[in-house]
């Protein structure tokens, strides 16, 4: 494993690393990097869903007004 992935992995504030073999120390990276991409992939989710929820609020807000308006 290259230095710089595990200077990369330190940073991440996971326990000591030192000393670890490779594979627990890549393991340990590919785990932190899938975490944080689901995070992501959720929080991208959240606001997909809040602006869905505007959206047929508005529109049912205007059906609403158009509908009265007859």
């Amino acid at each position: 494993m290259s230095e710089r992935k595990r200077r990369q992995i330190e940073k991440l504030r996971l326990p000591n690393v030192n000393g670890l073999p490779d594979d627990v120390v890549h393991v340990l990276h590919h785990s932190i990097v899938g975490i944080a991409r689901m995070r992501r992939s959720i929080e991208d989710a959240d606001k997909a869903v809040e602006r869905s929820r505007l959206v047929a609020f508005e529109s049912w807000q205007l059906l609403k007004r158009v509908c009265d308006s007859d």
